[in-house]
């Protein structure tokens, strides 16, 4: 490093590269050990951008992102990888039998049921995950109840909250699990339909279901012995699809299929986005091919992600634009006879989870280096742009 530098105290060389453009930066930081650390320590100031994805803004992100990118450069590489679909994926646990599956995304742990099971899988970084799960869990009725032994019904969905797991069964039932006694588990089983969707309350006090025949149902939770007592029943007359309650306030809110006896059920198309103050949608994000919508995730900042119902197809939006950033096809899920809706996913900062109905596909966008580029929106959006003709 030339002589005159020594002399520069750290306040005039920031001064300085704030005139420098992002890459500048990015290779002056190459350089010396100095400018390294100036550069990583002060990259807030010298860098005034936000990135989608990388943010790791929310506590709520940070609890499933593996490991916390520590500079706003390392964010932006990051960020470029999922923004032209720079990744390598891997395809896990193959069955020929379709399933519904669904998954849940923690720092430490991967979530994942199929059939009758959830698997507890922990994550790591060579291998993104182990294939060896640590447990098994399969709903299970206790020997007081009329139906004893292990259910044979589908998990539908499932979600956890304070070492409490609540399930959902295709028969029907709703199931809860103590995850630190895992004997202690309780199964509530009144009437032979299908169980759409369930949540439990910030408090673990009150567990909400939906179900397929219109009924909408809340449960209240006891933990000694574990138990769940019903407390309320609403018939909805249409198809309560998703449950979910507020972290941030005692909200309830329940998705329906907007059908009933004089009206079709509507297929989703778009994501919306409302405002619960005044009760209206303030956004909406059209899906680029009409496909309909399965599930979507969030990372409580800028960026939305949405899996769609053909061709195992996940699709990256920006609350702040009304483009599409970025589409992810998984490649089990291409060819004509290779199609399957994405039935849950989950993201953090360097993986997308997607799980299909026979794979569970896992996206790392964390690699140096060349690799390919899959830039679809770039394809959809030059063919969709209107053309301009020039008279002379």
């Amino acid at each position: 490093m030339s002589g005159c530098f020594d002399v520069f105290s750290t306040e005039l060389l920031i001064y300085i590269f704030n005139y420098l453009e992002i890459n500048e930066l990015s290779r002056l930081r190459l350089t010396c050990r100095r400018f390294r650390d100036i550069i990583n320590a002060w990259d807030n100031v010298l860098i005034k951008t936000t990135t989608i994805v990388t943010n790791q803004n929310n506590d709520k992100f940070l609890t499933r992102c593996f490991s916390k990118i520590p500079t706003k450069l390392e964010k932006l590489r990051l960020q470029n990888n999922w923004k032209y679909g720079i990744y390598n994926e891997k395809s896990l646990f193959y069955v020929r039998k379709k399933y519904m599956p669904c998954l849940k995304l923690q720092k430490d742990y991967l979530w994942f049921s199929r059939g009758s099971k959830i698997f507890n899988y922990k994550r790591d970084k060579n291998n993104i995950i182990v294939t060896k799960p640590n447990f098994v869990l399969t709903p299970q009725y206790r020997q007081s109840c009329v139906n004893v032994g292990f259910s044979s019904a589908d998990v539908t969905k499932f979600t956890l909250r304070n070492n409490i797991l609540v399930g959902g069964l295709s028969d029907g039932g709703v199931y809860v699990q103590n995850l630190v006694d895992r004997n202690e588990y309780y199964i509530d089983k009144a009437e032979n339909t299908f169980t759409c969707s369930v949540d439990i309350s910030p408090d673990s006090l009150v567990v909400a279901s939906g179900m397929r025949n219109d009924c909408f149902k809340m449960f209240s939770l006891q933990q000694d012995p574990l138990e769940l007592t019903l407390i309320h029943t609403h018939n909805l007359g249409q198809r309560a699809w998703c449950v979910s309650f507020s972290d941030d306030s005692p909200i309830l809110a329940c998705g329906t299929s907007a059908g009933g006896p004089t009206r079709k059920s509507i297929l989703l198309f778009d994501t919306e986005r409302w405002d619960l103050r005044t009760g209206k949608c303030e956004q909406k994000f059209h899906d680029a091919f009409g496909a309909g919508l399965y599930c979507l995730d969030y990372d409580y900042c800028n960026s939305v992600m949405v899996g769609t119902y053909l061709h195992g197809r996940a699709a990256l939006w920006d609350i702040r634009t009304k483009r599409c950033v970025q589409l992810y096809f998984m490649r089990t899920c291409k060819g004509s006879t290779l199609n399957s809706p994405i039935y849950s996913l989950s993201f953090d900062s360097e993986y997308l989870f997607a799980a299909v109905d026979q794979n569970l596909n896992i996206m790392d966008f964390s690699g140096y280096g060349r690799q390919p580029m899959r830039d679809y929106v770039k394809i959809i959006y030059r063919q969709t742009s209107p053309k301009i003709k020039c008279h002379m």
